[in-house]
């Protein structure tokens, strides 16, 4: 690469975030109840779909807040009942 700064916040975001997010689950089954730590973690595409809308003007879908509240029910269902 020609910039080496950016290649550098690059290799670091590529180490430093699965990282922090699997350190971070970790600490969330530790203090929480599995289940609902369980269920907390599989809220990003909640949060993600009105992002990629506002930041990217993507056109939010029936299929993409369909399969967003399937799978997090479906996560929900599996430890809470």
């Amino acid at each position: 690469m020609k910039n080496k700064r950016a290649a550098s916040t690059m290799a670091g975001g590529a180490v430093l975030g699965p990282f922090l997010g699997v350190w971070l689950s970790l600490v969330a089954v530790k203090y929480a109840y599995v289940g609902i730590a369980s269920t907390l973690m599989s809220l990003p595409p909640i949060i993600l779909i009105p992002v990629s809308h506002w930041v990217f003007k993507e056109k939010i879908t029936f299929g993409a807040i369909l399969g967003t509240v399937i799978a997090v029910a479906g996560v929900a269902m599996i430890f809470l009942l």
